[in-house]
C-alpha cells in the first residue's frame, strides 16, 4: 500500500506545476503521519522546510502533527529550533507578526498539554526574543 502511495505522489509530482509540489508534498507527509510512519513524515517535513524557510503555515501544520501524534517533545524541539537559530542547523526567517503567532500557538499547546513550569518557559522564551529583537 506504502509502495503504490509512493508511485502515485512521483507520478503526480512529474505532472503537476512546480507551484503545487509544495501542497502536493505537504498532504503526503500528513496521511504519512496518520496512515503510515511518522518518521517518514517528518522526514519529508523537515526537507520542505529546509527548502521554505519562510512557509510557517507548513511549520504549524507540522507541529500539530506532533502533538496529535502525542510526541510534545519533538514539537517544543520545533519550537525551540524557530525560537533559537543558534541551537540548531535551520535557518527560518520570520517576521515579528508571524513570530507573535508562533508563541500564541506554542503557548496555547503548553495550556493543553503542558504544565506551569513549560508556560512560564514560553513566556521566557517570548521575553527573551522581543528584548532581543529591539
Amino acid at each position: 500500500r506504502h509502495e503504490e502511495a509512493h508511485s502515485l505522489l512521483k507520478r503526480s509530482l512529474q505532472s503537476l506545476p512546480q507551484y503545487k509540489h509544495i501542497e502536493v508534498m505537504s498532504k503526503f507527509a500528513q496521511i504519512e503521519f496518520e496512515h503510515g510512519s511518522a518518521e517518514r513524515g517528518r522526514t519529508i517535513f523537515d526537507a520542505l522546510l529546509g527548502k521554505n524557510p519562510k512557509r510557517m503555515d507548513l511549520l504549524f501544520v507540522y507541529i500539530d502533527k506532533e502533538v496529535k501524534c502525542g510526541d510534545l517533545d519533538k514539537a517544543r524541539a520545533l519550537f525551540s529550533s524557530v525560537v533559537n537559530p543558534s541551537s540548531s542547523d535551520r535557518k527560518f526567517k520570520f517576521s515579528d507578526k508571524q513570530m507573535k503567532s508562533l508563541f500564541k500557538k506554542w503557548f496555547r499547546m503548553e495550556e493543553e498539554h503542558g504544565d506551569e513550569d513549560s508556560q512560564e518557559r514560553v513566556k521566557d522564551e517570548a521575553r527573551a526574543f522581543v528584548s532581543n529583537s529591539k
